[in-house]
């Protein structure tokens, strides 16, 4: 009698191995969508966005800083009244990227500031 070879269908062999292959694509599936959560985390927590308009900000108050430091030069080292007076010599009102941010002008000394110094809240 001669043993049929020609038997259907998976052996315990080939069951085990898929199981381990599908365990270790589950794994590195997983590790991808817990690696790619962690970034969207660190990038929320970074906002790149709000440090990009504090630091446009900030280039804006130095260009009106500059703008002040030639008054002044041309005024005998006066410094401008109010800020009115400094929003004067502006050839137009400064945008502010950030929602809410202003400058503070201080007369005595003719310092400039903005009032949002910090990204989080920009």
């Amino acid at each position: 009698m001669s043993a049929r070879h020609d038997q259907r269908g998976f052996g315990l062999i080939e069951i085990v191995l898929v199981l381990v292959v599908v365990a270790v694509a589950g794994f590195f599936f997983m590790k991808y969508l817990g690696g790619t959560a962690t970034t969207i985390e660190k990038f929320q927590e970074e906002r790149p966005i709000a440090h990009a308009r504090l630091m446009a900000d900030q280039a804006t108050l130095g260009s009106i800083r500059d703008q002040l430091r030639t008054w002044q030069a041309e005024h005998e080292g006066k410094w401008p009244a109010d800020k009115a007076a400094v929003l004067a010599l502006l050839p137009s009102a400064p945008k502010f990227q950030c929602a809410g941010n202003d400058f503070d002008y201080d007369p005595a000394t003719g310092s400039l500031s903005l009032q949002i110094t910090d990204a989080a809240r920009c």
